[in-house]
């Protein structure tokens, strides 16, 4: 996908190319009232107990999504190995096509499962996630940088076994050319062509059978998600190690072992990470494809800008984000009888009116992804105004999520959405 006029559209937290400048379409947000102050409801001037909140968040909804997704990643891992063994079987005519197509959709159900989580993970961007530029979070999933083109090169170089000279290693290699959006290109895509320019193309690619690039498509794509599976366990001991980030919200009051002066920066810290549906699933999913910003079709519809290009996920990308924006505003979650969440804080602050609000629009919004009959692209080009009511009802949150929410806890809002107003 080229997503040069993509990344100039849209302001993202979570990775480094992407930290450019904000969209704005109408209402006017601020900053809470003791916005970079250093008050509010700090040092104990609210009754709410915020530590029972970064408890109930941290054990309950956060650490769970991230433990969810390590055991994905390496079932996922075992999935694309099995399937590309039995690639390897039917090339040598040791198995059918029907058992070669058999662990191929087992692969994709099992990328599906893993890309679920991750939706969810990516509204709970915090530490390890965010730090060094966001360069774990990117190589688990870099979207919206994302360049098929390079992925189509690491194939050859993978299998040819090396890059100028030296080893293949795919820890070396830019986030473009890893991750779950590559491991979509190669599980997804049925087109055996490359997708780069003639100045570009893999060496000798054009000159292999059709059973030569799938085989070394799929032998690329054990190694794809080898990698994944190894960033998750990178992410997994540095968030829920003995010096994890995990621990550092948990003893945010004051204590040792924590980054935060007091429980309160530590829960705007939470705040920050819920605000990823403002610039990346409202802006970027669905204002850049429906042509509000800048994009690839000069500000017309273009479905080409849609997050799920070869697996069609894109609807259910954007619903299991607004589904961890519930878990974290609510502090709800299966197996848990602990549901401290931001609503009882805003309840807690004389605030109810915003709390039922907030949660009657993300329930609506919810309801309103999972109402399509078709996927965002075909719809998108079939009913345009059924994906701006879409972002309208995501619009609905955000715009409460960066005025009453923010005033009225006292919190700061995060660097892409200071100053705009969208």
């Amino acid at each position: 996908m080229n997503t040069s006029k993509f990344l100039q559209s849209i302001t993202v937290a979570v990775s480094s190319a992407l930290i450019l400048s904000a969209c704005s379409d109408s209402v006017q947000s601020t900053a809470g009232e003791d916005f970079n102050s250093g008050g509010g409801n700090n040092g104990g001037t609210t009754t709410f107990n915020e530590t029972a909140l970064l408890s109930n968040l941290t054990n309950n909804v956060i650490t769970p999504a991230y433990l969810n997704f390590e055991t994905l990643a390496n079932q996922l891992h075992l999935a694309v190995d099995q399937y590309c063994s039995v690639e390897t079987s039917f090339n040598n005519g040791s198995a059918t096509a029907a058992e070669r197509d058999n662990e191929l959709a087992a692969a994709q159900q099992s990328w599906h499962n893993s890309m679920e989580q991750w939706q969810k993970i990516e509204v709970m961007q915090l530490g390890p996630l965010i730090e060094n530029q966001s360069l774990l979070r990117n190589q688990i999933y870099s979207w919206p940088v994302t360049s098929t083109c390079a992925v189509d090169q690491d194939v050859v170089y993978f299998n040819q076994g090396s890059i100028n000279g030296e080893p293949y290693n795919i820890a070396n290699r830019v986030a473009t050319r890893r991750g779950l959006d590559a491991l979509e290109y190669l599980l997804f895509n049925e087109n055996l062509e490359h997708s780069c320019s003639s100045t570009t193309a893999p060496d000798g690619w054009d000159n292999l059978t059709s059973a030569e690039r799938r085989q070394q498509r799929c032998e690329f794509a054990t190694e794809v998600a080898s990698d994944i599976g190894q960033s998750s366990q990178i992410l997994l001991n540095a968030w829920d190690g003995a010096n994890g980030y995990a621990a550092s919200l948990l003893n945010a009051a004051n204590e040792p072992g924590s980054d935060f002066a007091n429980a309160h920066e530590a829960v705007n810290r939470v705040s920050d990470a819920m605000f990823y549906i403002d610039s990346v699933t409202k802006d970027g999913k669905l204002g850049v494809p429906l042509g509000l910003f800048e994009n690839d079709c000069q500000q017309s519809l273009c479905p080409q800008d849609l997050e799920s290009q070869f697996a069609y996920q894109s609807l259910e990308h954007i619903r299991n984000n607004l589904i961890s924006l519930k878990s974290l505003f609510t502090g709800e979650v299966n197996n848990s009888e602990d549901t401290t969440g931001f609503d009882d804080y805003l309840i807690e602050e004389g605030a109810t009116m915003t709390a039922n609000n907030m949660r009657t629009a993300i329930d609506a919004a919810i309801a309103d992804v999972e109402a399509y009959q078709q996927n965002l692209s075909l719809t998108l080009q079939n009913n345009d105004a059924q994906v701006r009511e879409t972002h309208r009802k995501v619009k609905a949150i955000t715009d409460q999520l960066k005025t009453d929410f923010i005033n009225q806890l006292a919190l700061e809002l995060p660097a892409t959405s200071a100053g705009d107003n969208d």
